[in-house]
C-alpha cells in the first residue's frame, strides 16, 4: 500500500517539476528573444548612424541616397 501511495506522490511531484520547467524555459526563450531583438536594434541604430555621417559623394559610391536610409532605418527594429 505505501508503494502505491509513494508512486502517486513521486508522479505528482515529477509533473510539477515537469511543469516548473516548462515555466522556466518559457521564460528563458521570452527573455533570450528580447535580447536578441535588443542586440538588433542596436546594430541597426549603430549602422544608421554610421551612414548619416557619409557625405553624398561617399552615399552615391555605395549606392545610396539620404532617402534610402530614412527609409530603410526609421522602420521600428521588429519590422
Amino acid at each position: 500500500m505505501n508503494n502505491i501511495i509513494e508512486d502517486q506522490i513521486d508522479e505528482c511531484c515529477s509533473s510539477a517539476m515537469r511543469a516548473k520547467q516548462s515555466r522556466r524555459n518559457i521564460f528563458i526563450r521570452l527573455w533570450l528573444k528580447a535580447y536578441r531583438y535588443t542586440c538588433r536594434w542596436n546594430e541597426l541604430r549603430k549602422t544608421a548612424n554610421t551612414m548619416a555621417r557619409l557625405n553624398p559623394a561617399q552615399l552615391k559610391d555605395i549606392g545610396l541616397t539620404r532617402e534610402d536610409i530614412k527609409r530603410d532605418y526609421s522602420r521600428p527594429f521588429w519590422r
